[in-house]
């Protein structure tokens, strides 16, 4: 699903709830770091677009999401110290990013940019990243991901570099309308260290099962249920406007459907519950922020921020420790319990794997090297 900015002003709104816990991330400072990122890049990024088959619009929706993880960052992490003027003394380096499906790349492009380290990887390479300066092309690479439960089951070399999700440790996993990575997010988080799973914000969009095929999940109970509950942390509102017809009724459609109730029952609302339940089920705390585009609603979850936080800033990061360790078998017996089950629709592990090959395969032409990433 692509969403399109029908205006050139984002407004961002950063919703303070007082019944969650942890700090929160002011408005004032995500709208601050937009209005400069946007000044900064979008006139050069809107010039250098040969993208055909996305909008150029996007640009303005990948400044608002580097405002946002900048800040969320800032809030976990601390301030870099190369780009803050007044760091805090318990700044630490901040551990790096994966950008899942990176697309065009802009988002890896403008976090690099600000002095973010990380990496982007998708399928296809774009034409988009031949307009970025070598150095961050560098950065973004053209890998297939293949799940490490699945690489585990495979006996067949399937011709092309492949991602297996071994991040190094502290990792933060972007997913933003990564499609049939979303529900493996939370998975990968944990399987690439599962003594102190790494943290990740997920964009839902196109609904999948583990085994990469179509399918939409059941809608949560309620709006209380465990599937489809949890804090909601931050909002990004942007403002929408009809562009024909009864605007009154227009506006009434409009409003019911950017409801939690009315999003959850949606597709995209579903994937996000069912994204939730199992990053829960594995032992994340996960949050959730909404965002707003003309015409669409949508959920962004964020997974590990408050663990994060609270070790991260007293500099004790992840440390290792034998119940560190032991909890990490805990992980990993529930990852599987998980895989297993959400596979027996497709008929296993096994046939599973062998349907994400298929599925993913054709996302690429042309025959390369195997390669397993570390």
């Amino acid at each position: 699903m692509e969403r399109r900015l029908t205006s050139r002003n984002v407004s961002l709104d950063w919703v303070d709830r007082g019944d969650q816990d942890g700090d929160t991330v002011s408005a004032h400072l995500i709208q601050s770091t937009y209005t400069r990122l946007k000044l900064q890049y979008e006139e050069k990024l809107r010039q250098n677009w040969v993208e055909q088959l996305e909008s150029p619009n996007q640009v303005l929706e990948q400044l608002s999401l580097a405002a946002c993880l900048i800040e969320l960052w800032k809030s976990m992490y601390g301030p870099l110290l190369a780009t803050e003027q007044q760091p805090s003394k318990n700044t630490a380096l901040f551990p790096g990013f994966v950008d899942l499906a990176c697309g065009n790349g802009i988002l890896v492009y403008i976090l690099l940019m600000e002095g973010y380290k990380g990496v982007g990887f998708d399928a296809c390479r774009r034409k988009s990243w031949e307009t970025f300066p070598a150095e961050i092309q560098e950065c973004l690479e053209e890998r297939i991901f293949i799940p490490r439960p699945f690489a585990d089951v495979l006996d067949q070399e399937i011709g092309v570099e492949i991602h297996t999700g071994d991040f190094p440790d502290n990792t933060f996993i972007i997913s933003d309308h990564a499609d049939e990575l979303t529900v493996w997010t939370p998975i990968m988080a944990a399987l690439a260290s599962p003594s102190s799973p790494l943290s990740f914000f997920v964009v839902p969009c196109c609904s999948r099962s583990l085994a990469g095929s179509s399918y939409r999940y059941p809608p949560p109970k309620s709006a209380d249920d465990k599937n489809g509950a949890g804090k909601v942390v931050y909002a990004i509102e942007q403002d929408s406007q009809p562009v024909s017809g009864d605007l009154r009724a227009l506006r009434a459609i409009k409003m019911k459907e950017k409801t939690e109730s009315g999003f959850l029952n949606s597709m995209i609302g579903s994937l996000a519950a069912k994204t939730m339940s199992i990053a829960e089920e594995i032992g994340f705390d996960v949050e959730k922020t909404w965002l707003r585009t003309p015409g669409a609603i949508n959920m962004a979850l964020i997974g590990g921020r408050q663990r994060v936080t609270r070790e991260w800033l007293q500099n004790s990061g992840s440390r290792d420790s034998q119940t560190k360790r032991d909890q990490g078998d805990v992980v990993l017996k529930k990852i599987m319990e998980v895989v297993e089950h959400e596979c027996s629709r497709d008929g296993g592990i096994e046939v599973a794997a062998k349907l994400w090959v298929e599925r993913t395969k054709s996302l690429r032409q042309g025959q390369g090297i195997m390669h397993l990433a570390n």
